[in-house]
């Protein structure tokens, strides 16, 4: 028998989407969401979770996902980030106004909750530069080289976009994969595609994607 003592390490999670830049899109096939308290590290260096002034803890989702093609957000863990290749698992991370928009967007699916295999698609729109104290500083900004003069100069950057849900389509192989990977939760599902389309899934004429 193997003993696992507390003080072990434990292994990576599985990579974080990550909102680099404006004009990025994820596209992710639902496998879990649980919420979490946010954190914060404390003087002490410990973290610790943000408290709101009603004095309750603040929250985010984390959304396990099955990439989906047509993906250009990175996701990474600390500086080690690249796109996803349709099939693997990655972690998409909602909180503020992306997790009320969650909210809202599920208020449309079937008897208003999210099953595995539903359609999330995250896109950067706008950007907002913020000051040294974390104030915002300026309005909205739509320009990329806008984004990277402020980087340029140490400004701080986030990056918003709009956020919706969808169940997927009918036949859809990805939500067959998603449902594997649902109940495997341990490796990468395979996106593997007939030759004769040479990507993944039967091309539609319209340019519609497989799911």
């Amino acid at each position: 028998m193997t003993r696992i003592t507390l003080e072990e390490p434990r292994a990576a999670g599985y990579p974080v989407v990550k909102r680099t830049a404006l004009g990025q899109t994820f596209n992710g096939a639902v496998l879990k969401a649980e919420p979490r308290d946010r954190l914060k590290r404390g003087d002490d260096g410990n973290m610790t979770p943000i408290v709101k002034p009603n004095g309750k803890h603040a929250q985010e989702l984390v959304v396990t996902c099955l990439t989906l093609p047509d993906t250009t957000a990175p996701a990474g863990l600390g500086d080690d980030e690249s796109v996803p290749e349709p099939g693997s698992i990655v972690r998409l991370i909602l909180k503020g106004k992306a997790f009320g928009d969650w909210i809202e967007a599920k208020k449309a699916l079937p008897n208003g909750a999210v099953a595995v295999g539903d359609v999330v698609t995250q896109t950067t729109a706008t950007a907002q530069v913020y000051d040294a104290q974390g104030n915002a500083s300026g309005g909205e900004v739509t320009d990329q080289a806008a984004v990277d003069q402020a980087r340029a100069k140490g400004r701080s950057v986030g990056i918003y976009g709009p956020l919706t849900l969808r169940a997927p389509k009918d036949g859809s192989e990805w939500f067959d994969k998603a449902v594997a990977a649902y109940r495997s939760l341990q490796a990468p599902i395979p996106a593997e595609a007939p030759a004769s389309t040479g990507g993944f899934g039967v091309a539609d004429d319209d340019d519609e994607p497989p799911f």
